[in-house]
């Protein structure tokens, strides 16, 4: 009895937990990339740092779903190459903080900055 009634409790969080992340909008994937880039910034450990990586890719990964018309004359990535860059860099930057070389990483996550920075101004209305 009490295992069908864990099995009914698991399965019906999965199921609110699904429904929670199909329900985030671009605008929470954007706040998402935002608060975990600034916790990766002052991540102290790899595995901190890891983790607010795991998130912005999610995010990023989420976001693609949105196809995005840049608002610039000039010559800009569509928002799904965009966000291939950015999870690109997202996975470089794991790399190095899994290898325990947090340095490095957070200097290749400027990079994840710089492309999040070009999409606000391309695909942002300020």
């Amino acid at each position: 009895m009490i295992k069908k009634t864990l099995a009914t409790v698991v399965m019906l969080s999965s199921l609110l937990l699904s429904n929670t992340v199909m329900a985030a909008s671009l605008d929470d994937d954007m706040k998402t990339l935002g608060k975990n880039y600034k916790a990766f910034n002052q991540a102290s450990t790899p595995q901190a740092a890891t983790s607010a990586l795991n998130n912005m890719r999610g995010a990023a990964v989420h976001a693609k779903q949105y196809k995005l018309t840049a608002h610039m004359a000039e010559k800009t990535p569509s928002s799904t190459a965009l966000f291939d860059q950015i999870i690109v860099e997202i996975d470089k930057t794991k790399a190095l903080a899994q290898a325990g070389k947090l340095d490095e990483a957070k200097k290749q996550g400027k990079k994840i900055g710089e492309l999040r920075d070009q999409g606000h101004k391309a695909y942002m209305h300020h």
